[in-house]
């Protein structure tokens, strides 16, 4: 068998659900190679357990097995009321255990950054690296908002309204991606940097896109109001309390999650590497897709 031939067959996924210890469903998919090394990856907001790079050989050629769950009210897994940031690393350390891994990684994208936070400050030892990739920062700080654009600022400022005012604005642009997913792209695009616009008229990578979001909210957008709170308020542990290495992916062109909070979290986390970069945008996760999965394996 040649070298591609092997690479091709070492490529696989596969969806599954656990039930968690309180009565609660976890769906999580597996990808890559599925014997390779554990990487748990958090999904952003809006996103579900169908978000990855398209290309699952880019993953598969590192070795490395991407397990993502939904997170609670995502797409299949169950929604917990008054859920907090520190709840998630328990559900992730009873899906660690139903699959049967030792140690592993854990990696976040944008809204999934600060549950690696989390999962860094209360799994530590049991992991073999951490990843923040595009990842928030707490809004409870001076400056919070600074280089966010407006449409965006505008989100995260709704994110603090009461429930009952948040949930029919919420529905309603639901709605509207569900019914319209080309033109919810093209809106995104336009609040976008140009390597984030190239980036998504990629045809997979828009695919990708659109389907993630679109199961985000098959049960509908309690989740996403849920998290969108969480987010913008305290995040309820210390960072400076995080033991582990934590690899920070931040792009100049991100006017979404910007620079600026990852270079708040290198400064709070005691042990960090920053790869800061020139250009790039909110999405930059795919164009780099190989290289922070590499950082990971070597860690």
């Amino acid at each position: 068998m040649n070298e591609a031939r092997a690479r091709e067959s070492a490529v696989q996924s596969r969806e599954g659900a656990i039930r968690l210890r309180d009565g609660r469903t976890l769906a999580y998919v597996e990808s890559g190679n599925l014997e390779g090394m554990p990487v748990i990856f958090m999904h952003g907001n809006p996103g579900s357990r169908y978000m990855r790079h398209p290309d699952d050989g880019l993953t598969a050629s590192l070795g490395v097995r991407l397990i993502t769950p939904d997170r609670p009210g995502y797409g299949k897994s169950d929604f917990k009321k008054g859920r907090t940031l520190l709840d998630m690393p328990a559900d992730i350390e009873q899906l660690a255990n139903t699959l049967g891994l030792g140690r592993f990684a854990v990696m976040g994208v944008s809204a999934g950054g600060p549950y690696v936070a989390a999962c860094a400050y209360r799994l530590g030892e049991r992991l073999t690296g951490a990843a923040i990739v595009s990842g928030s920062a707490p809004f409870n700080r001076s400056g919070a908002m600074a280089g966010v654009n407006r449409d965006y600022r505008a989100a995260y400022s709704m994110a603090m309204w009461p429930g009952w005012l948040l949930l029919p604005v919420m529905s309603l642009h639901d709605q509207t991606v569900r019914r319209k997913p080309e033109r919810a792209l093209e809106t995104l695009m336009k609040e976008c940097s140009a390597d984030d616009r190239a980036l998504l008229s990629d045809p997979a990578i828009a695919a990708q896109v659109k389907g993630f979001r679109f199961e985000a909210s098959r049960q509908g957008v309690q989740g996403m109001i849920q998290e969108a709170r969480l987010l913008t308020s305290p995040w309820g542990f210390p960072l400076e309390d995080i033991r582990i290495p934590v690899h920070l992916w931040y792009w100049e062109g991100d006017s979404i999650v910007p620079l600026q909070m990852g270079r708040y979290l290198h400064a709070r986390i005691p042990s960090t590497v920053p790869h800061f970069l020139q250009g790039g945008g909110h999405f930059s996760l795919y164009s780099h897709w190989k290289d922070i999965l590499a950082a990971l394996v070597r860690g």
